[in-house]
């Protein structure tokens, strides 16, 4: 077992597959590193008119923490938590894995949003279909085949597009029903704007005010 950062290649030719391994003792990120790596070694083969390929990674962190290293707790490492566990140790699982804001630092927290493709619940197939401009019902319905969208902070899972929806619905409508007539609403850490989205579907309001302390959120 090698114990110093290195990469290593796997190569089956007659599949065209590459298996890389990137493995560091350093504390440099490597997640940001993905878009060079997919440049220089996601290629076609030569002379095949075939699809763009498919590059499936997971990223793991090695070695001993939690007891192990004088004040390390896993809850201030968004690697060790969700993040960790749920988006970025998995890859058999998920058919699309796409990290659109990368551990981006706001005055307060870490945010990370990725775009994920569950086959058990959505197809890539259908997903493929829907970019098409072919006149069939995946492409006239792409929201139903998107990859869907999670947004973490400090690691932790907040919410997610496909979720979104009931989540937020029924946090506001029951009250929003229940109140007689409801015209001023004050939103304490709006976050996405989900909750002020639905807040906003009622037709009595007059004012809507959202308050959040992290504006890059």
């Amino acid at each position: 077992v090698l114990l110093e950062s290195h990469v290593a290649f796997h190569t089956w030719p007659t599949e065209g597959v590459i298996a890389m391994d990137l493995f560091t003792c350093g504390s440099g990120k490597l997640i940001p590193t993905l878009p060079s790596i997919q440049q220089l070694f996601g290629v076609k083969a030569a002379g095949e008119d075939s699809d763009d390929p498919m590059m499936l990674w997971s990223h793991k962190l090695r070695g001993f923490r939690e007891g192990f290293v004088p004040g390390y707790s896993f809850d201030l490492n968004p690697l060790d938590s969700d993040l960790g566990a749920e988006i970025l140790g998995s890859h058999n699982d998920v058919d699309i894995k796409n990290p659109i804001v990368s551990a981006s630092e706001t005055d307060y927290q870490t945010v990370d949003i990725y775009e994920i493709l569950d086959p058990a619940s959505r197809k890539l197939s259908d997903y493929y279909k829907s970019l098409e401009d072919d006149g069939s019902y995946e492409s006239l319905h792409p929201e139903f085949y998107a990859p869907d969208l999670i947004l973490l902070l400090d690691g932790r899972i907040q919410s997610s597009l496909h979720g979104d929806a009931p989540y937020h619905e029924s946090i506001v409508h029951p009250a929003m029903i229940t109140h007689p007539n409801p015209k001023r609403v004050a939103v304490i850490g709006g976050g996405e704007g989900a909750t002020v989205r639905e807040i906003l579907k009622h037709s009595t309001l007059e004012k809507v005010v959202m308050i959040e302390i992290d504006e890059g959120v």
